[in-house]
């Protein structure tokens, strides 16, 4: 169809026969759509042209009937065929340009100045000629009535006249004489104050040669200002005059000429009023809208800040915050409020070019369309000498970028920019951000109630918290399930609470009307996929990347691994990522997605590229987790992980010291774990050896942090896997690590069957290093439950073994045992010996773990034989290489030692410190077997003070 403004306002379908549309309200709402076509035009707009300033109370339903009908009328046969789509706070008109004839007139104007400008005056001629032919008559004929459709008609007149102006200009230039006399005589009538007009006339008919109708045409000119205004005609106009009656002949064309009047002043225009409407659910932002109260209107009565940002992820709550606190401000900007919607994340709708907002901001202060500049450059010089002297809240809402708004936010003193964007603004200079994270508890909560009901919610506040948790506490997402809520009456809040619990259909269920999580969410991931921008695209390809793997946080080099592209590559990308606040940056280094986004995450990875691509990216998570966990342990002096016989390829973070290392594997604890486990639950064979890989590389941190609970659940998952796969290997392994868990826990009886079916495996594969470490654990667990002479028979075959193939820590792990067992068997020479003679030896390998494990059981010997001075030496120094070799879980025996020496020193308070040290240290590792013995020096302590024991008013250190 075809849109025809420019006169009567008229609408013609594909044949050319006319669309009747009888009623006037009917046109007035298609006119003011036309008016900004392809744009959105609010609610509050419509009903401004539709009934001004007296809306009636139905309006807004009203608004939708004659919008239904408008739609029936263009289309009667397919009402989804109408051009006019609803939006979230009114409609848009959807047309090709040359579709609406005030598109076409604007487009010849523009090509025509353009040519002026290039001294191309017949272009120009032409396309003026073309831009004046399209108009039919007075604007908007038959659809005004209203104060804003009236104002529109007459700075659409404006634009007419302008472009006659510069046309009639043009044809004087080129000697076309008698086309200005012809298109001016009947012009001058219909704007009989317009100067330049009676100007170009005047001069037209002195060149054709009728010099007494030049005369006569200014007598008619000052005859007309004068009775309108009591004024004589400009000075211009006065000297065109006296030089037509001095001059005999027609005016030398090159001999210099006063110009002519400029365009009329401009009328006044109306103070901009754009706002949307304040919501009337807002809850909570208190600090926020406090400071941007600040920054908008200080206290003091400063100038306000130039530009302020409002950041945040996507379904944050930055429009609504940003309206909210725009009209908080808003007495504090006399000269009004102009508000545009940029469109930077809104699905199938283009987003606007800066030189559009610039020109619509321009016209709306009244300037004419005519002057208003194509190039946005030259566009921005007038918006700024526009907004001089001015103080003006300019609302830019849904900023794809920086580069959409950088012409508008070089402002004067005293206008504020305030926009809201997904992306970071702060390498503008000058601007304030104000970065929106989740809601508070409290103010999620009370989002619900506001619109669920305030009863609802209290019903169940344990329902509520955890609804709350499952939003993410993202506003968006809150509202989603308030409305779910309030549209199903016979809901509970747990009913909605089970339904979201089911992480594959969380997103689903977060939809309601055209609101949704995920189509909010894919609005940001499809403008990076379909960027330009390799870096925006590579951003895109990792937020799928880490929704395949199911890990709280992740670092440059694990992203780099999913991409296969290198860590520096994968860095920039993540950071891509936090500039569009899709992704969060804790510690640094380390990147995490908000819950829901990695729900969208993992939707996205299983979306895109194949089954084998999917497993071949986590193979090389998997792979470089392993390869830089095994050189991590190694670095830390921990025992070798124990060999899967599975091949990885990957290229370990060069640590650059043990706590380097170190300090990786315990904040990288929790990732290893679900890693790993991860790997294991895999179908693919090669993921599944890779997960048992990667946990048998940190079991021996796990084991010395103490977190028997951890390595307990993940070696059942390896012995499963071994077991599936017929893996000998990997089976024994994990009867090895699910035996000394178990043994933390006070279970070495249920132990010992594992570890007798690891030394079986062992056996059967010839594999001499698993014998022995087999070997020693049944020692291990045979001390633990006072079989010592079984523990002198394991210990003594475990160190054969050792010596054998040259195994120097199992040497001293058996020594260990063996001297130990003397001591409880009472041969206190022999323990001696030994255990001397293992401290020579761990000394000599720089074994620190094992040093600690010698010194504290040659404390025990001490203590047993009454020297406890020297017992507490030595429960010092084995603390102290506990520090050193970072073995969490060796700290609470040692502190129980010095806590019975100290006692028995009679240092009672000191005794209390490090009982209470012991006792914390012993509740962190989760160790059970200390239970008892703990116990016990508590009531020795509570005997020896006479009275109960207190927390310790200091604490001692090693």
């Amino acid at each position: 169809m075809t849109f025809l403004v420019l006169g009567k306002l008229e609408v013609r379908d594909a044949e050319g026969a006319t669309v009747s549309i009888p009623r006037l309200k009917h046109r007035q709402l298609l006119a003011t759509l036309l008016l900004e076509a392809n744009s959105p035009v609010s609610n509050h707009h419509l009903m401004d042209s539709l009934w001004g300033d007296n809306p009636p109370p139905s309006a807004e339903r009203n608004l939708k009937t004659y919008v239904h009908t408008l739609r029936k009328l263009l289309c009667p046969d397919d009402l989804r065929s109408a051009p006019i789509e609803t939006q979230a706070d009114g409609y848009l008109i959807a047309l090709d340009r040359d579709d609406l004839d005030l598109s076409v007139f604007r487009d010849h104007a523009r090509q025509a100045r353009r040519a002026f400008r290039d001294r191309d005056s017949d272009t120009a001629h032409h396309h003026f000629e073309r831009a004046l032919d399209l108009w039919r008559g007075e604007p908007l004929l038959d659809a005004k009535g209203s104060r804003a459709l009236d104002d529109a008609a007459a700075r659409l007149s404006e634009e007419y006249v302008a472009s006659l102006e510069e046309l009639s200009e043009i044809r004087l230039n080129l000697g076309r004489y008698r086309e200005v006399v012809s298109d001016l005589r009947p012009a001058v009538i219909a704007h009989p104050l317009r100067e330049r007009l009676w100007g170009q006339l005047m001069l037209g008919l002195y060149r054709t040669g009728d010099r007494a109708a030049a005369l006569s045409t200014y007598q008619g000119l000052r005859k007309t200002v004068v009775e309108e205004t009591g004024l004589e005609p400009s000075r211009p106009i006065q000297d065109l005059h006296q030089r037509i009656l001095a001059s005999a002949s027609v005016l030398d064309l090159t001999a210099p000429q006063a110009p002519l009047p400029a365009a009329e002043t401009r009328p006044h225009a109306p103070i901009p009023r754009q706002l949307p409407r304040d919501s009337v659910d807002f809850v909570g932002r208190a600090e926020e809208l406090i400071r941007l109260r600040r920054l908008l209107a200080p206290w003091d009565g400063s100038p306000p800040r130039y530009v302020v940002a409002i950041t945040g992820a996507p379904g944050s709550g930055k429009s609504t915050l940003a309206v909210r606190a725009a009209h908080l401000a808003h007495g504090h900007f006399p000269d009004g409020q102009l508000y545009a919607n940029l469109h930077g994340a809104t699905s199938g709708i283009k987003q606007l070019e800066p030189a559009e907002v610039i020109g619509r901001f321009l016209r709306d202060l009244g300037v004419p369309s005519h002057l208003v500049p194509d190039d946005a450059d030259e566009a921005a010089a007038v918006w700024r000498s526009e907004l001089d002297g001015r103080k003006i809240l300019v609302v830019l809402d849904d900023a794809a970028n920086l580069a959409q708004v950088r012409p508008l936010l070089s402002v004067p003193v005293g206008n504020v920019v305030l926009t809201t964007s997904r992306e970071t603004f702060s390498p503008f200079d000058g601007c304030v951000g104000v970065l929106l994270g989740s809601l508070r508890r409290t103010e999620a909560a009370a989002v619900l109630a506001k619109l669920a009901g305030a009863q609802r919610v209290a019903e169940d506040t344990v329902a509520t918290a955890h609804l709350v948790e499952l939003c993410g506490s993202l506003p968006l997402a809150v509202r989603i399930a308030g409305a779910r809520l309030a549209n199903r009456s016979r809901w509970r809040v747990a009913d909605l609470v089970e339904r979201l619990q089911d992480e594959r259909r969380r997103l689903h269920e977060l939809e309601v009307g055209d609101l949704a999580v995920r189509s909010s969410l894919a609005v940001s991931y499809d403008l990076l996929l379909g960027s330009a921008h390799p870096l925006d695209r590579m951003a895109a390809r990792a937020l799928c990347a880490i929704g395949l793997l199911q890990v709280p946080d992740v670092t440059a080099h694990i992203v780099g691994a999913l991409l296969d592209v290198p860590v520096d590559l994968a860095e920039r990308a993540m950071e891509r990522l936090v500039d569009g606040h899709l992704a969060e940056v804790g510690e640094t280094g380390r990147y995490r997605l908000h819950d829901l986004v990695r729900l969208f995450a993992k939707e996205q990875a299983l979306l895109q590229g194949t089954r084998v691509s999917r497993i071949t990216a986590l193979d090389r998570a998997l792979s470089s987790y392993t390869a830089t966990a095994r050189l991590a342990v190694k670095l830390c002096g921990y025992p070798p992980a124990m060999v899967t016989g599975t091949d990885f390829q990957a290229d370990p973070i060069p640590f650059l010291s043990r706590e380097q290392a170190h300090h990786w594997l315990e904040h990288e604890r929790a990732n290893l774990l679900l890693a790993a486990a991860q790997g294991l639950a895999a179908s693919e064979e090669r993921t599944a050896r890779l997960g048992a890989a990667l946990a048998f590389s940190v079991f021996w941190h796990l084991h010395h942090s103490g977190f028997p609970s951890n390595f307990s659940m993940i070696t059942r998952q390896c012995l499963a896997v071994g077991r599936r796969l017929g893996d000998r290997g990997i089976t024994a392994n994990a009867h090895n690590c699910l035996g000394i868990s178990l043994a933390m826990t006070n279970r070495a009886e249920e132990a010992v069957s594992h570890i007798k079916e690891q030394l079986a495996l062992c056996r059967e594969l010839t594999d001499l290093h698993g014998e022995q470490k087999a070997l020693g654990s049944l020692a291990e667990l045979y001390f633990a439950l006072k079989r010592y002479d079984q523990v002198l028979i394991y210990g003594e075959a475990q160190w054969k073994i050792a010596s054998a193939i040259g195994f120097r820590s199992g040497e001293h792990f058996a020594l260990i045992k063996i001297g130990a067992s003397h001591h409880h068997l009472g041969h206190f020479d022999q323990a001696l010996t030994t255990l001397d003679d293992a401290l020579h030896q761990t000394r000599r390998d720089g074994n620190v773990y094992q040093e600690t494990s010698v010194l504290e059981k040659l404390g025990d010997i001490h203590l047993d034989r009454g020297d406890p001075a020297a017992a507490r030496d030595h429960y010092r120094a084995a603390l102290s290489c506990a520090y050193t070799a970072k073995v969490t879980v060796a700290k609470p025996y040692m502190l129980l030692g010095l806590a019975r020496s100290s006692r028995l020193l009679g240092e009672v308070e000191q005794a209390s410190a490090y009982l209470e040290r012991a006792f914390a240290t012993a509740e962190v590792t989760g160790d059970q077997t200390l239970e008892k013995p703990l116990a016990q020096e508590r009531e020795a302590l509570l005997a020896a003070r006479g009275r109960p024991l207190t927390a310790p008013d200091r604490v001692m250190t090693p």
